[in-house]
């Protein structure tokens, strides 16, 4: 006759929360600030701005990577 050992059943770990805080003091950074916007957008004078189109390959340029 064949005997098979059987392997003792693990047992799963126990997780629990006992009451929901938030992080200790200190824990954390406090962040105060404040976000501003612009309302209207500025004019610049023309010798200020650069002028940009999009680059176009040549027909049959092909790139290898």
């Amino acid at each position: 006759m064949k005997v098979t050992e059987v392997a003792p059943v693990k047992l799963a770990p126990l997780m629990m929360t006992l009451v929901p805080t938030g992080p200790l003091a200190g824990e954390k950074l406090v962040i105060r600030g404040a976000t501003v916007k612009l309302l209207a957008l500025v004019a610049v004078p023309a010798g200020v701005v650069t002028v940009m189109v999009p680059v176009v390959a040549l027909a049959g340029t092909v790139a290898v990577i």
